[in-house]
């Protein structure tokens, strides 16, 4: 019987441990659209950014400031843009860090050339 006890905690530690879950987000303004991915496995997050400028003229753009806010925050800066017009970044969290949750609200705001927008992502 202890045995079976011990077994069964053991497979419920390993099953819980090995779970994972995505969330996706997407939003956009005027000039910018987003795509946010979250995947946590195993107490880790990673949070995968592609930011891309809505616009015409790609190479006039720069540089870019950029902040994710959610649970936390993430961002950075670039001279300019990839030749398609957007920016791929990641973060990556432990466990110690809080995590995105269904229910977290995600704001991102971009800075270029002298203008400033803001918009949330909404989970898809």
């Amino acid at each position: 019987m202890f045995r079976m006890v011990i077994t069964l905690f053991i497979t419920v530690l390993l099953l819980s441990a090995c779970s994972s879950k995505d969330f996706a987000y997407s939003g956009e303004s005027d000039n910018w659209k987003a795509d946010l991915k979250v995947h946590q496995s195993s107490g880790f997050e990673k949070q995968e950014l592609i930011l891309i400028f809505q616009g015409e003229d790609v190479e006039s753009i720069g540089p870019i400031t950029y902040n994710v806010n959610s649970v936390g925050s993430f961002g950075g800066t670039r001279d300019k843009l990839q030749e398609n017009g957007s920016i791929e970044d990641y973060s990556e969290a432990n466990p110690t860090n809080a995590q995105v949750s269904e229910h977290t609200e995600v704001e991102v705001t971009v800075e270029w050339n002298g203008k400033t927008e803001t918009f949330k992502l909404t989970k898809k």
